[in-house]
């Protein structure tokens, strides 16, 4: 089966709980939603060619799409193989879940020698379903209709959670001034209920200047919302985006 991906680089994880750590990152491409503060639009919709950035010359080149899944399975044992500092490889997008089938052929049946981060907006758990078994850490976000833009996808969200929890799996809630008390409430009692195991992190939106849209008046009143309800939460922005990397 083939795919088509939107990017492939290296790069430090700069969200969640894996910040800081030097993660493979394959970006597939096409998303279901259109949320206001996407940070890769590029990503949003599946086109004929890709961009391979090489971590070891630093040059990036144009290939096309699609791409078979024994194709990739290649090249991502290469780059793993070639560079033993990567400690995970990050599945992202757009939404990596739309191609489910893809990446299941992608991952089952293969020896990665290192393990597998799904990055998803949280909202297919049916998907999920199909590359649980191969992915082990799950980086869920909660889609807040107040600033995303969106639908509530509540009931996907409760859904999904209950097959994510299986796995090691952390919750990304992004805000900004436009974000509502009742959404961040509604979002903090989804995951106390269904995984109260599980971190839940308030992201800071940052716009297209590299701006964040929350003071720190904001950010400690929804953090406090979201404790009453959770007990871990934690406020991280996106490092990589303070550290100005990819």
């Amino acid at each position: 089966m083939d795919g088509y991906l939107s990017e492939i680089f290296v790069s430090f994880q700069g969200e969640g709980a894996r910040v800081g750590e030097r993660h493979l990152f394959v970006r597939l491409a096409g998303c279901n939603l259109r949320c206001r503060y996407c940070d890769t639009p590029d990503s949003l919709e599946r086109r004929p060619l890709w961009y391979y950035h090489d971590p070891a010359t630093g040059q990036t080149s144009v290939r096309p799409n699609p791409v078979s899944a024994g194709e990739l399975l290649r090249l991502v044992a290469d780059l793993c193989e070639q560079d033993p500092s990567l400690q995970m490889i990050a599945l992202t997008g757009g939404e990596p879940l739309l191609q489910a089938k893809f990446l299941r052929e992608f991952l089952v049946g293969t020896k990665l020698s290192l393990p597998v981060l799904l990055e998803t907006n949280g909202v297919l758990p049916q998907q999920l379903a199909l590359v649980l078994p191969s992915v082990h850490v799950i980086s869920m976000d909660i889609k807040l209709p107040s600033n995303a833009g969106e639908r509530a996808f509540w009931d996907e969200h409760r859904a999904f959670l209950e097959l994510a929890k299986s796995r090691e799996c952390y919750v990304k809630v992004l805000i900004d001034w436009n974000t509502s008390v009742a959404d961040v409430e509604q979002a903090a009692r989804i995951v106390s209920q269904v995984a109260p195991q599980v971190p839940l992190f308030l992201q800071p939106i940052v716009d297209g200047e590299g701006r964040f849209c929350a003071d720190s008046g904001t950010l400690s009143a929804l953090f406090g919302i979201a404790r009453r309800h959770h007990e871990s939460v934690r406020v991280l922005p996106q490092v990589h985006k303070v550290l100005g990397i990819p």
